[in-house]
């Protein structure tokens, strides 16, 4: 999460004469990562970079990237604290100034405001009435919010946005006239609710969505993400409701990707504000209005909270820390660095452990020991710590490990010719509908809850659409190419996640079928898999036109043509490995040369080549090779190898077997010699 701060904001949190460079080169070392400074607007300046700027009134902006864990540092004050434990570590003295908006009471005759929440979807829920004049905002005001990234919208709303950059919590305004029952009520949307953002943009809600009704059924509100247009502000209202909500941060990141609705507030309440946070922000917003928007307090502060935070306490002791960073740190030292996080710490007499407790801000991102080490650690200073060479013996290779084998599949297709590609594992609807036959059961693929865009709602259950698409898109390639992938599948299993299956496919453009074959068979030998190719008919492929291929009866994989007419093939990769041999058969070279004759057969429709390779070597022990060497319209040429460890065989002795080649053809698949 990336957020813009301005220097003049920051430091009336964050009293230091410690430069911007200074602050971007110690926050970025110690806490979140200063990217850079850029020039602001005007304003009041820190006096150093104005004098080396050469520039009346200069400021400075930092842009800072916030982890999503720390979302208490993604506010003015939140980054205000960072730098107050940080910069002393790097003797620059600093001091922070603690907000503490005085407290309110109302000042005229109340007006009614009825909540109503449901613990499940909220954790804290704060509102007040104020009487308010609508005036633009003062220069100041909008220069900081611009400096921030945000547009100015007029006080009454700009006040908002403000709160939000400065305390860390989103908080939201209502026109209070426009909600005729003055009522607020929290529940969940019902599937097919519309609602108007307050940009004007309509949206069917998918159900179970955190909104805000007004107690007739109407919607009023997107909380946590953005207002509606029946109850936004405008430039009649007089009174408004004041509001700060705390919802459940897993509903608000759902509906905000659901709706592909993006705003600051939910990008912050998705990842958890504290809701301990919620009092400052209410007081510092009702300060704002009465100072720029001449607020009047005109009903009490509503608190629904309850569950209030209950600090938890983690003990760990100096063992503990001295053997997660390899260095002992005195435990004054490591009280004196978490207690400038705003930790508490109280060390236990006997034991002499300490007991450190969790602040609330802290609370979703600290909950073991280990996460107590890394805060002393970061603050200590990763730079500060020895670094050692790891000693001992290295581990072993894990034994089912593919990632050798897969790279030597990828080096072998690629000295075949062949070019990787990387497609997504998310795809459209129509490229999911390729079925996968596992076993005897056709499935459907895995749909997302909340896919980003039509085009990535599934996980795909093979390569095929993908690799053919990706074929099709070079399609004005008019020579031969071949294009692989090895990557995951996803097949679904009942109530559980899909398996994962890795896989190997191919597709051969503009290829001769044979010399397709060829290509996948030689892979096979490289990678010294022993198969048989048996004429199978395979779920999307066209029919008659498909080959299994087996090792002891086991199918590896599929070679042929799919329904949409691509040459294609598929392995299942942790099949292939199971098959291949690291080491190859040696056999001794023969002292005697072998007997090479070629032999020319009609081989009638529906008889595969292969099997008839098969049966000639089933025929005698002396035939040592078979390949086709030649085809030529009906007939195919066969180049057999004839051999005797013992001798070298006659004409007459070559003669004899071939006599029980040709009877064995004849009998078994009514070929005859040509």
């Amino acid at each position: 999460m990336d957020i813009l701060i301005p220097d003049n904001w920051l430091r009336e949190f964050l009293k230091t004469k410690a430069s911007p460079e200074d602050l971007q080169r110690c926050l970025s070392l110690c806490g979140p990562s200063v990217e850079r400074i850029r020039e602001g607007k005007t304003g009041p300046v820190y006096n150093r970079v104005a004098k080396a700027k050469r520039i009346a009134n200069y400021n400075v902006v930092y842009s800072i990237e916030v982890t999503t864990n720390r979302v208490d540092s993604a506010s003015v004050y939140g980054i205000a604290k960072e730098a107050a434990a940080i910069l002393p570590r790097f003797k620059f003295p600093a001091r922070l100034e603690i907000p503490t908006p005085a407290t309110v009471k109302p000042e005229a005759d109340t007006l009614p405001l009825d909540i109503s929440t449901n613990p499940k979807l909220t954790k804290r829920v704060m509102a007040v009435v104020l009487q308010v004049t609508n005036a633009p905002s003062p220069d100041w005001l909008k220069n900081r919010l611009e400096d921030s990234g945000i547009r100015s919208l007029g006080s009454l709303i700009d006040i908002t946005n403000y709160v939000m950059l400065e305390t860390g919590h989103p908080t939201h305004v209502f026109d209070y006239d426009r909600i005729k029952t003055h009522k607020l009520i929290f529940r969940e949307s019902i599937p097919g609710e519309k609602l108007t953002t307050l940009d004007k943009k309509t949206f069917k809600l998918p159900g179970g969505d955190i909104v805000i009704d007004d107690g007739t059924g109407e919607i009023v509100d997107l909380p946590g993400i953005m207002g509606t247009e029946n109850s936004v502000v405008n430039k009649n209202t007089r009174r408004i409701i004041f509001f700060v909500d705390n919802t459940s941060p897993a509903r608000i990141r759902q509906t905000s990707m659901s709706l592909g609705v993006r705003t600051q507030a939910a990008s912050m309440n998705e990842r958890g504000v504290d809701p301990e946070l919620g009092m400052t922000a209410i007081l510092r917003g009702i300060q704002l209005y009465k100072e720029l928007a001449n607020g009047k307090v005109v009903s009490k502060i509503h608190d629904i909270y309850p569950n209030p935070y209950k600090p938890k306490k983690i003990t760990i002791s100096e063992e503990f820390i001295e053997e997660r960073l390899g260095i002992k740190i005195p435990a004054k030292e490591v009280t004196t660095i978490l207690c400038s996080l705003g930790f508490g710490i109280t060390l236990q007499p006997t034991t002499h452990n300490l007991t450190v407790q969790i602040p609330s801000y802290r609370a979703l991102d600290v909950s073991i020991p280990e996460d107590i080490v890394e805060e002393i650690a970061r603050i200590y200073g990763y730079h500060n710590i020895p670094s050692t060479l790891m000693s001992g013996p290295l581990p072993n290779q894990p034994t089912d490990s593919t990632f050798n084998f897969e790279t030597k599949l990828k080096n072998t297709l690629k000295a075949l010719d062949g070019t990787e590609v990387y497609t997504s594992s998310l795809v459209s609807k129509n490229l999911s509908s390729l079925p996968v036959l596992k076993g005897q059961t056709l499935q459907t693929p895995l749909k997302l809850k909340n896919p980003l865009g039509k085009e990535g709602e599934y996980l795909r259950m093979s390569l095929a659409p993908s690799v053919v698409r990706a074929v099709e898109d070079n399609k004005r390639e008019k020579g031969p190419f071949h294009l692989f992938e090895i990557s995951n599948t996803y097949l679904p299993k009942t109530e559980d996640l899909p398996e994962e299956k890795l896989m190997l496919a191919g597709v051969f453009a503009n290829y001769d079928y044979r010399k397709a074959k060829g290509v996948v068979e030689q892979l096979l030998k490289e990678m010294r898999v022993a198969v048989i190719w048996q004429a199978k008919d395979q779920e999307g492929y066209e029919t008659g036109r498909s080959l299994a291929v087996k090792s002891d009866k086991k199918v590896l994989g599929y070679f042929g043509y799919l329904n949409s007419g691509h040459l294609y093939y598929e392995f299942s990769v942790r099949e292939l490995k199971k098959c291949a041999k690291d080491i190859p058969n040696l056999h001794p070279i023969p002292k005697n040369p072998p007997q090479v004759e070629d032999v020319n057969l009609i081989t009638p429709h529906g008889v595969y080549l292969a099997e008839v390779i098969e049966e000639i070597k089933k025929v005698d022990k002396q035939i040592t090779k078979v390949g086709l060497a030649d085809v030529y319209e009906d007939t195919k040429t066969l180049r057999i190898s004839y051999s005797d460890p013992e001798k070298t065989l006659t004409n007459s002795e070559v003669e004899e077997i071939r006599k029980k080649i040709l009877k064995t053809l004849k009998e078994k698949l009514q070929i005859s010699l040509k």
